[in-house]
């Protein structure tokens, strides 16, 4: 009984973690897509939350309508979900405009140590020794993958200060959501959170021209649909399984895949420190799985 048990937990982290890594490898083709549609980042954002909510629609009427009602009640924290979404990138495209890319991703991931942090506080989870190390190690492997463009330039203060708000941004949205599953499904949350974005982004739709070819289109229904609507609600049902703490060390598998994504769609040729980079981060999520 008591095996049986164990394995059960087992496989139930098992899904976690694949779950989550799935999510993060989907996310890391974002930004070949974003490359190939020419709208800017807020109206990009904006366009994702929306095929988001409206791909996840249906099932949520026709197989959660009582829990979506149930969770309509929790508006404050749905709509606080919602904030910390639209505030995280618009902190992040703010930081992007005022110092090299490579510095505010790299600022934004900062999110897994925030989340580390506050996780014992809001979650009331033990910081794990693996978690440390595993943190120290995706940190390290980041900044090799980035290590080009790392903290040249214009080291911009508010561009800093941004980077670190999107980071804490997303951190509380991992921790609120993290919460808000413990009432809800992952699949309501997910679908209350995307909802609530939308006014948010709204006001950066005003004179913006709109016209783009089909293509575009498609990539775009792409973007919010499959990476946001399936990769978002993947992502939550993983973290509802494990810890918030462990969770983020796979969300580091996204630079990895952009590296490898950008090689095959945009000929981007990465070099052996960057993929010495990857490999550390690969490393830091077998710390954390395989205990």
């Amino acid at each position: 009984m008591k095996l049986a048990y164990r394995l059960g937990v087992l496989n139930l982290k098992t899904s976690g973690y694949l779950s989550v890594a799935i999510a993060a490898v989907i996310w890391g083709s974002n930004g070949v897509i974003v490359n190939w549609i020419p709208l800017n980042a807020y109206v990009i954002a904006f366009f994702r939350v929306l095929f988001a909510s409206l791909s996840l629609l249906p099932v949520v009427f026709l197989v959660w309508r009582f829990e979506a009602l149930k969770a309509a009640q929790a508006w404050r924290t749905m709509l606080t979900l919602g904030a910390l979404l639209g505030l995280g990138w618009g902190f992040l495209f703010s930081s992007m405009k005022l110092i090299a890319i490579a510095n505010a991703v790299l600022l934004n991931y900062m999110a897994p140590i925030f989340t580390a942090i506050l996780a014992p506080i809001f979650l009331k989870e033990k910081i794990e020794r693996n978690t440390i190390v595993a943190l120290a190690i995706s940190m390290m492997g980041v900044m090799l993958i980035s290590y080009q463009d790392t903290f040249q330039g214009n080291l911009n203060i508010l561009g800093v200060v941004f980077g670190l708000l999107a980071g804490f941004a997303y951190a509380g949205f991992i921790i609120l959501s993290k919460k808000a599953m413990n009432r809800f499904p992952s699949y309501i949350v997910a679908f209350y959170s995307y909802l609530a974005t939308i006014p948010f982004l709204i006001p950066f739709l005003i004179g913006i021209d709109l016209s783009m070819n089909l293509t575009s289109w498609i990539l775009l229904i792409i973007l919010g649909s499959f990476n946001t609507g399936f990769a978002v609600t993947l992502y939550l049902y993983g973290l509802r399984l494990i810890k918030a703490q462990k969770a983020v060390i796979f969300t580091y598998l996204e630079p990895t895949s952009a590296m490898i994504f950008g090689f095959i769609f945009l000929g981007q040729q990465p070099t052996y420190i960057m993929l010495t980079g990857g490999f550390l981060i690969l490393l830091a999520g077998y710390i954390v799985a395989s205990k």
